[in-house]
């Protein structure tokens, strides 16, 4: 179970939100160096889960500062002071790497950092460190485990001994289930933070495709790639939001932005529902979905009921076999298309190139020739795609292929759905059948809550990629997933809020198999600490 706060509002950090955090920081009963010095122990103390990649050497030195600015001038922002870990495949200027976990950029510098990065550090947030991650973001080989890289071995998974943590975006999700730090960054293609965070029992939120900057990430397809968060609460990812959204001179695609001043995210963080349509798109289920997650799904749709929401059964998808009908290649074609060309726009910008590194043929190279990259042992073959004849941004296939993904997400999916049953939002159970996969070929905005554990007697399933990694076992956590149209975030944040405080699942389930002991001090009794 949750194990809420100590005495004199000393937050443990298992279960610290921004809001603790930054009201302890308000009230002088610890410091921002203390928090990063305890974050730092916890990580220490966590190695074996694989889920922190690189601390950052000069966060004690910035903490240290805005404590200093906090107590001359006040904070800046609600994240001022707060320690936040960043996925491998976002670039900061400072001593941190972005490698996408691979040794091929290794040292690679670019001549700027993200200007998302930049815009927290305006805000106060302490850049903590780098999580592990899937190598290039899982976009390498089709038989290579989740949350495994070269540079930072295999990340953990937080609820079951030597458990597959899921999605490439899992150092930051288990660094979030186990306190490491007060909240975490990731990124998502297609699942890559909602995937983990189902699977570490934490809040895992992708933005719409641009409501936040994407500049400064290693891509796979700057079309579709997305900085996100994986926090503890819904209210948490709001508050990171409100810090995150808005235009910026390096990503074009935040000039679509609808409106011309950001909103308070945290105003949707209530519990009253009257008004909201919900969708539930059966036909976008698998045929055989579990039946422990299913029945976790019906009280999710009672709950939202009992909240006030008017709840749509069969609010399904017109092309969903269409889609089913294609295989993981052919829906790969857009990806493999624009990371080619992505990738090279990325590594011109390179200030250091040690490997001299300049497209998908010479990362192909050096993950054959370099035995760091455990090649053959771990495949290559989402690389090769790249290689295959029409695989080209200015390809006729290419065109054609968006084309057909604009429609199966648009009226042939999800947009087809909302606009027929007038819905604001769709839910599905966990991570299971098409609907996420269609969301992100639209950009559009998903976001998990914790739904529920797999029960006792549920037999030990392994991974097929990696038999020595526990996928299916008792206590492993499953998720709600709610999906909207763009920039409708906002509706996302109530569904999801509400759901999390009258549903309580992660603040009434079990912890993580293995907990780190450090807290922050308790200046009254002198307890805890580093």
């Amino acid at each position: 179970m949750s194990t809420g706060n100590r005495g004199f509002d000393i937050p443990l950090l298992l279960d610290a939100t921004i809001e603790t955090v930054a009201e302890g920081l308000e009230a002088g009963r610890f410091t921002s160096v203390e928090l990063v010095q305890a974050y730092m122990a916890r990580i220490e103390e966590a190695a074996e889960f694989k889920a922190v990649l690189q601390i950052n050497t000069e966060a004690v030195d910035v903490a240290r500062h805005l404590d200093e600015e906090r107590a001359r001038s006040g904070r800046r922002s609600s994240l001022h002071g707060i320690p936040v870990l960043v996925k491998d495949n976002i670039v900061t200027k400072d001593k941190l790497d972005a490698s996408a976990g691979s040794y091929a950029l290794l040292g690679a510098k670019p001549s700027s950092e993200s200007s998302l990065i930049t815009r927290l550090r305006e805000a106060g947030v302490i850049i903590l460190g780098k999580t592990n991650l899937s190598e290039w973001a899982n976009f390498r080989g089709l038989a290579i485990s989740s949350g495994w890289s070269p540079r930072g071995g295999q990340t953990l998974g937080a609820y079951y001994p030597n458990s597959n943590p899921d999605g490439s975006s899992s150092g930051s999700a288990v660094a979030a289930a186990l306190g490491l730090c007060t909240a975490a960054l990731g990124t998502e293609t297609v699942g890559s933070i909602i995937d983990p965070a189902e699977i570490n029992n934490v809040v895992g939120f992708k933005p719409t495709r641009g409501l936040i900057a994407n500049d400064g990430v290693i891509p796979i397809s700057n079309r579709q790639d997305v900085i996100g968060t994986l926090t503890r609460t819904v209210k948490d990812a709001a508050y990171m939001l409100n810090n995150m959204a808005g235009r910026s001179d390096f990503d074009e695609r935040t000039w679509n932005i609808p409106f011309q001043e950001i909103p308070d995210f945290t105003d949707f963080c209530n519990t009253n529902l009257t008004g909201m349509t919900i969708g539930v798109p059966r036909n976008a289920f698998p045929s055989d979905p579990p039946a422990p997650i299913m029945a976790s799904f019906k009280l999710a749709l009672e709950t939202l009921a009992f909240a006030g929401a008017n709840i749509v059964e069969n609010a399904n998808f017109a092309a969903a076999d269409e889609f089913r009908e294609l295989n993981q290649q052919v829906r790969g074609i857009v990806r493999s298309s624009e990371f080619k060309t992505d990738i090279v726009k990325y590594l011109k910008n390179l200030r250091t190139n040690p490997n001299e590194i300049h497209n998908a043929e010479d990362i192909i190279h050096f993950t054959k020739t370099d035995p760091a990259e455990d090649y053959p042992n771990k495949d290559i073959e989402k690389f090769l795609w790249t290689q295959e004849e029409g695989i080209d941004v200015d390809s006729d296939k290419y065109k054609e292929m968006v084309e057909q993904e604009l429609y199966f997400g648009g009226k042939g999916g999800i947009l087809g759905a909302i606009d027929e049953h007038q819905l604001d939002v769709l839910v599905v159970p966990s991570t299971l059948g098409i609907a996420n996969d269609l969301a992100a070929k639209m950009g559009f905005p998903v976001i998990s809550v914790p739904l529920g554990f797999w029960p006792r007697d549920t037999p030990i399933k392994h991974d097929s990629r990696e038999p020595r990694l526990v996928k299916i076992a008792p206590g492993i956590p499953y998720c709600l997933t709610i999906i909207t149209n763009a920039f409708s975030d906002g509706k996302l944040l109530k569904v999801a809020y509400a759901f999390e405080q009258l549903a309580a699942v992660r603040a009434n389930g079990p912890l993580p198999f293995k907990v780190p002991k450090t807290e922050l001090k308790d200046p009254k009794k002198g307890t805890g600490g580093a």
